[in-house]
């Protein structure tokens, strides 16, 4: 893991420091929603953010909520238009998620990227990993990319600098890596009057104890961050990482209809649960990550998702939801959806998740 010096900035009037690896001053926080979470385990190839062993107890729990691989697809219709649903985007790994292409392919992503989210008029945040931008001749080219973000109205995370997980990484160690997460980001911001607001865990891992979990959240707060959980996790990054790897134009086209077909079965699947646990539609949050099957084909899940009923609003204006002040006891390896986690919390046993496309798994996965 490289480690690089933070920046400090200055204490300035109206704001706080907070004593921590090093220490630097943000504004005071928000409301911060404590959430506890957590998870069990899948193989890598399988499920991106579940890694390594974890008790067969904790096995079972987390099968009943997150055994989307052993189940066939059932694709749900969607409900009626009048059902008034709200969500917020949210868009992991800037610049760039999965594999790593030159300047060029990241400035086109980007591009359009922001050109669906204009020209849909949805409100979007970006969650940065600012190693990315540390390339020999090309650090500023690449700054821009995040400064082209705000230049088109929208914010921006954190989400650590090098996407370590809070599982196996020392409490300490992981929020140095929190505080050299956005010694670029927060001076964009600042030449705007503005600041960093949001963290989001890499794989969404909360830690591997409760005791480390709420450590980390209350160092969270004082550091003026708050937490940026996600209630419509999905596999969209296994069929990015296809779409990447796909030689043929047909292929990429059967990618991307496979994608925008399992994203709504995902949707209809949170929209169960969350009747299940609030008897309501909640405001939900969306996860999908900076890549070139987004950058060709958001258009497509955004009008998914405005068919199924839905309005696109700010994360902030989405974590006002009471929902989001739910109880979370949740921990362990892997991440899942808050609403798993919140079920799991209650003892509520939850469908699994509906299955990915087995065909697309091969193309990333060619020999497992």
């Amino acid at each position: 893991m490289n480690v690089h010096t933070p920046v400090v900035i200055p204490a300035q009037a109206g704001t706080h420091t907070v004593p921590g690896p090093t220490s630097r001053t943000r504004p005071p926080s928000r409301s911060v929603h404590s959430l506890e979470v957590a998870t069990p385990d899948r193989p890598r190839h399988i499920c991106y953010r579940l890694r390594g062993r974890v008790s067969a107890f904790a096995l079972g729990l987390v099968l009943l909520a997150t055994s989307a691989c052993a189940q066939p697809p059932s694709r749900l219709p969607a409900p009626a238009l009048e059902v008034d649903r709200r969500i917020a985007v949210t868009v992991d790994d800037l610049p760039l998620g999965g594999r790593q292409h030159d300047l060029a392919y990241q400035q086109r992503v980007t591009r359009d990227l922001l050109a669906h989210l204009t020209a849909a008029d949805v409100p979007a945040i970006g969650f940065v990993n600012e190693v990315k931008l540390d390339v020999e001749g090309e650090h500023d080219e690449r700054v821009a990319l995040l400064q082209a973000w705000l230049d088109a109205g929208f914010e921006l995370g954190n989400h650590t600098r090098d996407h370590p997980s809070l599982f196996d990484t020392p409490l300490a160690e992981f929020q140095q890596n929190v505080l050299e997460g956005d010694v670029v980001t927060e001076r964009l911001l600042a030449a705007r009057g503005d600041s960093v607001r949001y963290f989001r865990h890499p794989y969404l891992n909360t830690g591997p104890d409760l005791e480390t979990k709420q450590a980390f959240e209350a160092w969270l707060e004082g550091e003026g961050l708050t937490v940026a959980p996600v209630t419509h996790d999905n596999a969209e990054w296994l069929y990015a990482a296809a779409y990447d790897r796909a030689e043929s134009s047909e292929l990429r086209t059967n990618i991307a209809d496979a994608y925008i077909a399992y994203m709504d079965t995902t949707a209809g699947y949170f929209e169960a649960l969350e009747q299940k646990l609030f008897g309501r539609a909640i405001d939900h949050v969306l996860l999908v990550h900076a890549n070139a099957l987004n950058a060709d084909h958001l258009d497509r899940l955004l009008a998914m998702f405005r068919r199924r009923g839905y309005r696109f609003v700010t994360l902030e204006d989405a974590l006002e939801d009471p929902a989001y002040r739910s109880e979370d006891t949740y921990t362990g390896r892997a991440g899942i959806s808050w609403l798993q986690r919140w079920a799991v919390t209650r003892g509520l046993e939850v469908a699994p998740e509906p299955s990915f496309d087995s065909w697309v798994n091969d193309i990333v996965y060619p020999n497992q």
